[in-house]
Protein backbone atom coordinates (compact mmCIF):
# COMPACT_ATOMS: atom_id res chain seq x y z
CA UNK A 1 0.00 0.00 0.00
CA UNK A 2 1.20 3.32 -1.17
CA UNK A 3 1.70 5.60 2.12
CA UNK A 4 1.66 8.77 -0.17
CA UNK A 5 -1.63 8.23 -0.07
CA UNK A 6 -2.37 10.48 3.09
CA UNK A 7 -4.23 10.56 5.91
CA UNK A 8 -8.08 9.70 5.13
CA UNK A 9 -10.75 12.51 6.29
CA UNK A 10 -12.40 10.98 9.23
CA UNK A 11 -15.98 12.33 7.48
CA UNK A 12 -15.70 9.17 5.16
CA UNK A 13 -16.48 7.01 8.28
CA UNK A 14 -19.78 9.06 8.78
CA UNK A 15 -22.94 8.18 6.64
CA UNK A 16 -21.87 5.47 4.51
CA UNK A 17 -22.11 2.32 6.81
CA UNK A 18 -22.33 -1.11 5.21
CA UNK A 19 -22.21 -2.90 8.08
CA UNK A 20 -20.41 -6.14 5.93
CA UNK A 21 -18.09 -7.85 7.70
CA UNK A 22 -15.14 -8.79 6.07
CA UNK A 23 -11.78 -10.77 7.85
CA UNK A 24 -8.80 -8.77 7.05
CA UNK A 25 -5.13 -8.76 7.19
CA UNK A 26 -2.59 -5.76 8.33
CA UNK A 27 -0.38 -4.76 4.95
CA UNK A 28 0.83 -1.43 6.46
CA UNK A 29 0.99 1.40 9.20
CA UNK A 30 1.42 4.80 8.08
CA UNK A 31 0.97 7.72 10.32
CA UNK A 32 -2.48 7.53 11.71
CA UNK A 33 -3.34 5.03 9.17
CA UNK A 34 -3.49 1.27 9.37
CA UNK A 35 -3.64 -0.23 5.80
CA UNK A 36 -5.79 -3.47 5.48
CA UNK A 37 -5.59 -6.10 2.55
CA UNK A 38 -9.15 -7.38 2.58
CA UNK A 39 -9.04 -9.91 -0.43
CA UNK A 40 -7.79 -9.71 -3.81
CA UNK A 41 -7.99 -6.17 -5.49
CA UNK A 42 -9.86 -5.20 -2.06
CA UNK A 43 -7.99 -2.59 0.32
CA UNK A 44 -9.23 -0.47 3.27
CA UNK A 45 -8.12 1.65 5.64
CA UNK A 46 -8.45 2.24 9.18
CA UNK A 47 -7.42 5.48 11.50
CA UNK A 48 -4.70 3.80 14.26
CA UNK A 49 -6.72 5.31 17.41
CA UNK A 50 -9.15 2.19 16.73
CA UNK A 51 -6.82 -0.15 18.00
CA UNK A 52 -5.34 -0.60 21.84
CA UNK A 53 -1.63 -0.72 20.39
CA UNK A 54 0.17 -0.41 17.28
CA UNK A 55 -0.88 -3.80 14.93
CA UNK A 56 1.53 -5.53 13.83
CA UNK A 57 2.25 -6.65 9.68
CA UNK A 58 -0.01 -10.08 8.75
CA UNK A 59 -1.86 -9.28 11.98
CA UNK A 60 -5.87 -10.41 11.03
CA UNK A 61 -8.68 -8.90 12.65
CA UNK A 62 -12.96 -8.55 11.55
CA UNK A 63 -13.74 -5.15 10.17
CA UNK A 64 -17.31 -3.91 8.99
CA UNK A 65 -17.02 -1.59 6.03
CA UNK A 66 -18.46 1.89 5.58
CA UNK A 67 -18.23 3.36 2.24
CA UNK A 68 -15.53 3.68 -0.40
CA UNK A 69 -13.84 6.42 -1.22
CA UNK A 70 -10.58 6.70 -4.15
CA UNK A 71 -10.81 2.61 -4.45
CA UNK A 72 -10.48 2.39 -0.39
CA UNK A 73 -13.16 1.17 2.21
CA UNK A 74 -13.12 3.16 4.97
CA UNK A 75 -13.28 0.62 8.01
CA UNK A 76 -14.13 0.06 11.86
CA UNK A 77 -13.19 -2.60 13.63
CA UNK A 78 -16.24 -4.84 14.53
CA UNK A 79 -15.60 -5.32 18.01
CA UNK A 80 -16.28 -1.90 18.82
CA UNK A 81 -19.09 -0.59 20.99
CA UNK A 82 -21.94 0.68 19.64
CA UNK A 83 -23.55 3.92 21.04
CA UNK A 84 -25.20 4.07 23.81
CA UNK A 85 -26.05 7.35 25.40
CA UNK A 86 -28.36 10.36 23.99
CA UNK A 87 -25.01 12.84 23.42
CA UNK A 88 -22.81 10.61 21.53
CA UNK A 89 -26.09 9.09 19.56
CA UNK A 90 -26.08 11.38 15.83
CA UNK A 91 -27.87 10.35 12.56
CA UNK A 92 -25.80 8.05 10.88
CA UNK A 93 -24.76 5.92 13.65
CA UNK A 94 -25.20 2.16 14.08
CA UNK A 95 -26.63 0.32 16.54
CA UNK A 96 -28.11 -2.98 18.06
CA UNK A 97 -31.95 -2.58 18.15
CA UNK A 98 -34.29 -5.55 19.61
CA UNK A 99 -37.54 -4.94 18.73
CA UNK A 100 -40.53 -4.63 22.20
CA UNK A 101 -43.45 -4.49 20.93
CA UNK A 102 -45.39 -3.08 18.02
CA UNK A 103 -46.27 0.57 17.96
CA UNK A 104 -48.66 2.99 15.86
CA UNK A 105 -47.23 3.11 12.77
CA UNK A 106 -44.08 0.90 13.35
CA UNK A 107 -42.30 -0.95 16.22
CA UNK A 108 -40.77 0.51 19.77
CA UNK A 109 -37.24 -0.80 19.71
CA UNK A 110 -34.70 -1.00 22.45
CA UNK A 111 -31.27 0.27 22.05
CA UNK A 112 -28.84 -0.52 24.84
CA UNK A 113 -30.42 1.33 27.69
CA UNK A 114 -32.13 3.17 24.99
CA UNK A 115 -35.59 2.99 23.70
CA UNK A 116 -36.13 4.72 20.13
CA UNK A 117 -38.89 3.90 17.24
CA UNK A 118 -38.67 2.21 13.99
CA UNK A 119 -41.34 3.22 11.08
CA UNK A 120 -42.96 0.44 9.52
CA UNK A 121 -41.62 1.99 6.32
CA UNK A 122 -38.07 1.55 7.31
CA UNK A 123 -38.41 -1.83 9.10
CA UNK A 124 -37.30 -3.82 5.62
CA UNK A 125 -40.60 -6.20 5.74
CA UNK A 126 -42.04 -7.52 2.36
CA UNK A 127 -45.48 -6.17 2.08
CA UNK A 128 -47.37 -9.42 2.35
CA UNK A 129 -45.18 -10.15 5.60
CA UNK A 130 -46.65 -9.78 8.64
CA UNK A 131 -45.87 -7.13 11.30
CA UNK A 132 -45.44 -9.07 14.55
CA UNK A 133 -42.67 -10.95 12.80
CA UNK A 134 -40.17 -8.62 14.05
CA UNK A 135 -41.13 -8.48 17.83
CA UNK A 136 -38.52 -9.98 19.99
CA UNK A 137 -35.99 -9.81 17.03
CA UNK A 138 -32.32 -8.48 17.18
CA UNK A 139 -30.77 -6.75 14.76
CA UNK A 140 -28.54 -3.70 13.60
CA UNK A 141 -29.98 -0.68 12.43
CA UNK A 142 -29.10 2.93 11.18
CA UNK A 143 -30.27 6.28 13.30
CA UNK A 144 -31.87 8.78 11.29
CA UNK A 145 -33.36 11.23 13.48
CA UNK A 146 -32.18 11.80 16.94
CA UNK A 147 -33.47 14.94 19.61
CA UNK A 148 -31.71 14.80 22.97
CA UNK A 149 -34.17 16.91 24.81
CA UNK A 150 -36.96 15.08 23.93
CA UNK A 151 -35.04 11.63 24.24
CA UNK A 152 -36.32 10.70 20.92
CA UNK A 153 -34.36 8.41 18.12
CA UNK A 154 -36.21 7.35 14.80
CA UNK A 155 -33.95 4.55 13.82
CA UNK A 156 -34.23 2.18 9.88
CA UNK A 157 -33.19 -1.36 9.09
CA UNK A 158 -34.31 -0.93 5.90
CA UNK A 159 -31.15 1.53 4.90
CA UNK A 160 -28.59 -1.23 6.51
CA UNK A 161 -30.53 -3.80 4.35
CA UNK A 162 -30.13 -1.69 1.51
CA UNK A 163 -26.39 -0.51 2.00
CA UNK A 164 -25.35 -4.51 2.77
CA UNK A 165 -26.36 -5.44 -0.75
CA UNK A 166 -24.99 -1.75 -2.18
CA UNK A 167 -21.73 -3.11 -0.78
CA UNK A 168 -22.37 -6.62 -1.98
CA UNK A 169 -22.74 -5.30 -5.46
CA UNK A 170 -20.12 -3.00 -5.36
CA UNK A 171 -17.43 -5.50 -4.43
CA UNK A 172 -18.57 -7.66 -7.22
CA UNK A 173 -18.18 -4.67 -9.21
CA UNK A 174 -14.54 -4.10 -8.27
CA UNK A 175 -14.09 -7.89 -8.95
CA UNK A 176 -14.95 -7.77 -12.19
CA UNK A 177 -12.47 -7.80 -15.14
CA UNK A 178 -12.39 -7.35 -19.39
CA UNK A 179 -12.19 -10.72 -20.89
CA UNK A 180 -14.07 -13.01 -18.02
CA UNK A 181 -16.63 -15.35 -19.27
CA UNK A 182 -20.08 -14.54 -17.57
CA UNK A 183 -23.88 -16.12 -17.75
CA UNK A 184 -26.37 -13.55 -18.04
CA UNK A 185 -30.45 -13.28 -18.97
CA UNK A 186 -31.57 -11.14 -21.26
CA UNK A 187 -34.53 -8.52 -19.98
CA UNK A 188 -34.99 -5.78 -22.26
CA UNK A 189 -34.34 -5.60 -26.32
CA UNK A 190 -33.73 -1.60 -28.12
CA UNK A 191 -33.13 -1.03 -31.02
CA UNK A 192 -29.26 -0.91 -30.35
CA UNK A 193 -28.39 -3.88 -28.48
CA UNK A 194 -29.95 -6.33 -25.16
CA UNK A 195 -29.86 -5.64 -21.94
CA UNK A 196 -28.70 -8.41 -19.48
CA UNK A 197 -29.14 -9.31 -15.87
CA UNK A 198 -26.27 -11.19 -14.50
CA UNK A 199 -24.74 -11.25 -10.85
CA UNK A 200 -25.74 -9.91 -7.97
CA UNK A 201 -28.18 -7.33 -9.25
CA UNK A 202 -25.54 -6.05 -11.95
CA UNK A 203 -26.85 -4.99 -15.69
CA UNK A 204 -24.93 -5.18 -19.05
CA UNK A 205 -25.56 -4.00 -22.40
CA UNK A 206 -24.93 -6.40 -25.56
CA UNK A 207 -24.34 -4.04 -28.58
CA UNK A 208 -26.11 -5.12 -31.74
CA UNK A 209 -23.16 -5.00 -33.48
CA UNK A 210 -20.83 -7.59 -30.82
CA UNK A 211 -24.71 -10.21 -30.60
CA UNK A 212 -23.70 -11.61 -33.95
CA UNK A 213 -21.05 -12.07 -36.91
CA UNK A 214 -23.86 -11.18 -38.82
CA UNK A 215 -25.53 -7.98 -39.85
CA UNK A 216 -28.63 -7.81 -37.66
CA UNK A 217 -31.62 -4.83 -38.09
CA UNK A 218 -33.24 -5.83 -34.97
CA UNK A 219 -31.46 -7.25 -32.08
CA UNK A 220 -34.62 -9.64 -31.74
CA UNK A 221 -33.31 -11.37 -35.02
CA UNK A 222 -30.37 -13.16 -33.06
CA UNK A 223 -31.99 -13.17 -29.20
CA UNK A 224 -34.97 -13.10 -27.05
CA UNK A 225 -36.56 -11.93 -23.71
CA UNK A 226 -35.32 -14.45 -20.93
CA UNK A 227 -32.94 -16.00 -22.74
CA UNK A 228 -29.60 -16.83 -21.29
CA UNK A 229 -26.58 -16.37 -22.82
CA UNK A 230 -23.02 -17.02 -22.41
CA UNK A 231 -21.57 -14.05 -22.94
CA UNK A 232 -17.92 -12.04 -22.25
CA UNK A 233 -16.86 -8.83 -20.41
CA UNK A 234 -15.63 -5.99 -23.27
CA UNK A 235 -15.63 -2.86 -20.82
CA UNK A 236 -15.98 -1.52 -17.46
CA UNK A 237 -16.84 1.87 -17.42
CA UNK A 238 -18.34 4.87 -14.79
CA UNK A 239 -17.42 2.48 -11.86
CA UNK A 240 -19.87 -0.11 -13.34
CA UNK A 241 -22.64 1.36 -14.15
CA UNK A 242 -21.89 0.60 -18.00
CA UNK A 243 -20.93 -2.67 -18.45
CA UNK A 244 -20.23 -4.30 -22.38
CA UNK A 245 -20.53 -7.63 -22.72
CA UNK A 246 -20.08 -9.45 -26.40
CA UNK A 247 -21.94 -12.56 -27.40
CA UNK A 248 -20.09 -12.82 -30.74
CA UNK A 249 -16.77 -12.59 -29.13
CA UNK A 250 -17.11 -16.67 -27.99
CA UNK A 251 -18.60 -17.89 -31.61
CA UNK A 252 -16.52 -18.95 -34.04
CA UNK A 253 -16.18 -16.36 -37.10
CA UNK A 254 -17.13 -17.17 -40.09
CA UNK A 255 -14.01 -16.07 -41.73
CA UNK A 256 -11.98 -18.49 -39.94
CA UNK A 257 -13.39 -21.59 -42.57
CA UNK A 258 -14.45 -18.72 -45.51
CA UNK A 259 -12.03 -20.04 -47.81
CA UNK A 260 -12.75 -23.75 -47.55
CA UNK A 261 -15.93 -22.94 -49.35
CA UNK A 262 -14.85 -19.92 -51.33
CA UNK A 263 -11.85 -18.76 -53.98
CA UNK A 264 -10.98 -16.39 -56.04
CA UNK A 265 -12.97 -16.02 -59.27
CA UNK A 266 -15.52 -17.80 -58.42
CA UNK A 267 -19.38 -17.06 -59.25
CA UNK A 268 -21.64 -16.60 -56.11
CA UNK A 269 -24.88 -15.30 -55.33
CA UNK A 270 -24.65 -11.75 -53.16
CA UNK A 271 -27.37 -9.97 -51.17
CA UNK A 272 -27.22 -6.37 -51.27
CA UNK A 273 -27.04 -5.08 -47.85
CA UNK A 274 -26.40 -1.41 -48.75
CA UNK A 275 -25.85 0.82 -51.49
CA UNK A 276 -23.70 3.74 -51.26
CA UNK A 277 -22.55 6.38 -53.62
CA UNK A 278 -19.20 4.49 -53.91
CA UNK A 279 -20.13 0.60 -54.11
CA UNK A 280 -23.06 -2.01 -52.90
CA UNK A 281 -22.08 -3.94 -49.50
CA UNK A 282 -22.81 -7.54 -50.04
CA UNK A 283 -23.28 -10.70 -48.19
CA UNK A 284 -22.22 -14.12 -49.77
CA UNK A 285 -23.08 -16.08 -46.73
CA UNK A 286 -23.54 -16.14 -42.55
CA UNK A 287 -21.50 -13.46 -41.51
CA UNK A 288 -19.44 -13.13 -44.97
CA UNK A 289 -19.80 -9.38 -46.16
CA UNK A 290 -17.84 -7.86 -49.08
CA UNK A 291 -17.41 -4.44 -51.55
CA UNK A 292 -18.46 -4.34 -54.71
CA UNK A 293 -16.94 -1.13 -55.54
CA UNK A 294 -18.71 0.89 -58.34
CA UNK A 295 -15.53 0.48 -61.32
CA UNK A 296 -17.04 -3.23 -61.07
CA UNK A 297 -20.29 -2.71 -61.66
CA UNK A 298 -19.72 -1.97 -65.11
CA UNK A 299 -22.32 0.26 -65.41
CA UNK A 300 -22.45 2.56 -68.10
CA UNK A 301 -21.04 6.76 -67.29
CA UNK A 302 -23.94 8.38 -66.13
CA UNK A 303 -25.62 5.71 -64.38
CA UNK A 304 -25.79 5.50 -60.71
CA UNK A 305 -25.78 2.72 -58.36
CA UNK A 306 -28.77 3.75 -56.14
CA UNK A 307 -31.27 3.70 -60.14
CA UNK A 308 -29.83 -0.21 -60.32
CA UNK A 309 -29.54 -1.62 -57.24
CA UNK A 310 -31.76 -1.86 -53.75
CA UNK A 311 -31.25 -3.50 -50.57
CA UNK A 312 -32.57 -7.31 -50.13
CA UNK A 313 -31.33 -7.28 -54.27
CA UNK A 314 -29.45 -10.73 -55.04
CA UNK A 315 -26.30 -10.55 -57.93
CA UNK A 316 -24.36 -12.88 -59.50
CA UNK A 317 -20.36 -11.62 -58.59
CA UNK A 318 -17.38 -13.08 -59.06
CA UNK A 319 -14.49 -13.07 -55.49
CA UNK A 320 -12.07 -10.79 -56.70
CA UNK A 321 -10.20 -10.33 -53.80
CA UNK A 322 -10.02 -12.77 -50.41
CA UNK A 323 -7.81 -12.30 -47.45
CA UNK A 324 -9.34 -14.11 -44.50
CA UNK A 325 -6.87 -13.16 -41.87
CA UNK A 326 -8.09 -9.45 -42.53
CA UNK A 327 -11.67 -10.16 -43.49
CA UNK A 328 -11.28 -8.49 -46.46
CA UNK A 329 -13.78 -9.41 -49.67
CA UNK A 330 -14.24 -7.80 -53.09
CA UNK A 331 -16.38 -8.62 -55.49
CA UNK A 332 -16.91 -7.74 -58.93
CA UNK A 333 -19.70 -8.13 -61.55
CA UNK A 334 -17.27 -8.94 -64.44
CA UNK A 335 -15.20 -11.52 -65.28
CA UNK A 336 -11.21 -10.62 -65.34
CA UNK A 337 -11.45 -9.72 -69.27
CA UNK A 338 -14.03 -7.17 -68.18
CA UNK A 339 -17.49 -9.06 -69.90
CA UNK A 340 -20.42 -8.84 -67.72
CA UNK A 341 -21.42 -12.16 -65.70
CA UNK A 342 -24.45 -13.80 -68.05
CA UNK A 343 -28.19 -14.95 -66.62
CA UNK A 344 -26.77 -18.49 -66.84
CA UNK A 345 -23.79 -17.92 -64.47
CA UNK A 346 -26.12 -16.10 -61.99
CA UNK A 347 -28.18 -19.69 -62.44
CA UNK A 348 -25.43 -22.08 -62.21
CA UNK A 349 -24.64 -19.63 -59.08
CA UNK A 350 -28.50 -20.40 -57.32
CA UNK A 351 -27.42 -24.05 -58.80
CA UNK A 352 -24.50 -24.73 -56.91
CA UNK A 353 -25.46 -22.72 -53.47
CA UNK A 354 -28.29 -25.09 -53.37
CA UNK A 355 -26.27 -27.99 -53.85
CA UNK A 356 -23.81 -26.86 -51.18
CA UNK A 357 -26.54 -26.30 -48.38
CA UNK A 358 -28.31 -30.10 -49.05
CA UNK A 359 -24.50 -31.13 -48.85
CA UNK A 360 -24.27 -29.91 -45.30
CA UNK A 361 -27.61 -31.15 -44.56
CA UNK A 362 -27.38 -34.57 -45.97
CA UNK A 363 -23.42 -34.83 -45.15
CA UNK A 364 -22.53 -36.28 -48.38
CA UNK A 365 -19.21 -38.38 -47.86
CA UNK A 366 -16.23 -36.99 -48.69
CA UNK A 367 -15.59 -38.64 -52.34
CA UNK A 368 -19.17 -37.62 -53.68
CA UNK A 369 -18.78 -34.08 -52.23
CA UNK A 370 -15.64 -33.78 -53.79
CA UNK A 371 -16.68 -35.00 -57.22
CA UNK A 372 -19.48 -32.60 -57.27
CA UNK A 373 -17.42 -29.74 -56.05
CA UNK A 374 -14.96 -30.32 -59.28
CA UNK A 375 -18.00 -31.13 -61.41
CA UNK A 376 -19.71 -27.06 -60.60
CA UNK A 377 -15.91 -25.71 -60.40
CA UNK A 378 -15.36 -27.38 -64.16
CA UNK A 379 -18.61 -26.14 -65.51
CA UNK A 380 -17.97 -23.04 -63.95
CA UNK A 381 -15.13 -22.42 -65.31
CA UNK A 382 -15.82 -23.45 -69.41
CA UNK A 383 -18.92 -21.32 -69.10
CA UNK A 384 -16.39 -18.22 -68.38
CA UNK A 385 -14.80 -18.71 -70.73
CA UNK A 386 -17.12 -18.93 -72.83
CA UNK A 387 -18.15 -15.66 -72.35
Amino acid sequence: MDPRRGSLPQSRHHGSHTLKVWRGSVVGVFGNDVFVELGPRMQGVITLRHFAQVPKIGESFDFTLHGQEEGLWALSLKEEETLATWESMEEGSLMHARVVRLAPGGFEVKLGPLHGFMPKSQSGLAREEKADVLVGRSFTVEVIEVDPERQRVIVSRKLVAQRERESLHQREIAGLRVGERIQGRVIRLAPFGAFVAFGQGMQGLVHISDLSHERLNDPAEAVRIGEVLDLVVLSVRMGGRRIGLGRKQLIESPWKSVEQRHYIDQIVIGKVLSVQDYGLFLSIGRGIEGLLHISECGLPDGVTLRSRFRAGQELAVRIHELDASQQRLALSMTHRGGSMITREELENAQEFAELSRLQDQRHLDAPLGNLLMRALRASQGQRSMRA
